[in-house]
């Protein structure tokens, strides 16, 4: 593995590299990787920027700003006040600098939350060739204890020669938008890969359609069935992107679809997270959220590997 820096849209940038893949991020902007490319079959699985990129600000809008690569969410997706404290789109993490804690042999950043008392540290290693492996340490820094929910949220290109996978057992997903035109009310079940809408209309959901469509939807795995894995299969290429986690450490998964509501490219958004259901809010009411309690530490890990299909 080999760690250099350069500069990207103007932020300085770490990278990556080993014979197989390339990763980029940047420390300022949130730690967002920008780029995560297959040096094999030549491909980039991360969305680029859709809009100038620029100096983001504590509590920004998500959806305003450049809309690109893997950002980190915590300790909310969705805005909402929790315990009497406002919680920001998406987060806070994601809109904030980190700081560079090593580079010896891994890529080491670290921030600290603004309105709950926590510090987050993520190690970005090549443990293999075709292998990031993204591994996370939450502390509180707190006397009383934190509930949070931490969400991947990596943008991915998912163009009409990409399919989503899921292990064998997922044959059905909840819709969590409120009152969907398509497919209703939140919590919703929905076949998995292919459901019928209200309307009759034949869905392959394991498919992402063109920008020209203006729809989004997000849908969760049903909470009591975790799944450790999910994967982007490209068919003209022959190769895959698959995500594996522990379902003890990240025992929910969400699937966030944009074509053309947000993006200017289509996207696919493979989430592993802490919590059900986007807001910290609705996933404490659930009795479905992570907690930390005082003084203490937590660790999980993401591991991304790129392959070629047989």
């Amino acid at each position: 593995m080999n760690i250099s820096e350069s500069m990207w849209h103007g932020f300085k940038a770490i990278n990556l590299d080993s014979t197989k893949i390339r990763v980029v991020m940047v420390p300022q902007l949130g730690a967002k990787i920008v780029s995560m490319f297959d040096k094999v079959s030549q491909y980039e699985w991360l969305v680029p920027p859709v809009r100038p990129v620029k100096e983001l600000s504590y509590g920004a809008t998500f959806v305003k700003q450049d809309m690109s690569g893997w950002d980190e969410m915590m300790p909310t997706i969705n805005a909402c006040e929790f315990d009497g404290v406002f919680l920001p789109d998406h987060g806070e993490v994601w809109s904030i600098p980190w700081d560079i804690e090593s580079l010896e042999n891994q890529v080491t950043l670290t921030t600290s939350g603004i309105a709950l008392p926590y510090r987050i540290t993520r190690k970005a290693i090549l443990s293999a060739e075709n292998c990031l492996a993204l591994q996370y340490e939450m502390e509180n820094r707190s006397a009383k204890a934190i509930p949070y929910l931490y969400a991947a949220h990596p943008q991915f290109l998912a163009d009409a020669q990409t399919r989503i996978k899921f292990p064998s057992q997922v044959t059905k997903v909840l819709n969590i938008i409120e009152n969907d035109p398509v497919w209703g009310v939140v919590e919703t079940p929905v076949d998995w890969p292919e459901a019928v809408s209200a309307n009759g209309t034949v869905w392959q959901l394991d498919r992402v359609r063109g920008v020209e469509h203006r729809a989004c939807r997000k849908f969760y795995i049903q909470p009591d069935q975790p799944i450790d894995w999910a994967a982007l299969q490209h068919e003209g290429l022959g190769c895959q992107l698959k995500l594996s986690w522990s379902a003890k450490d990240l025992p929910y998964f969400g699937l966030w679809i944009d074509e053309g509501i947000h993006s200017a490219v289509p996207v696919a958004a493979l989430e592993p997270c802490s919590g059900y259901y986007d807001s910290l809010m609705v996933a404490a009411n659930n009795e479905r959220v992570s907690i930390l309690n005082a003084g203490e530490k937590k660790n999980w890990e993401i591991q991304i590997h790129l392959e070629k299909l047989l």
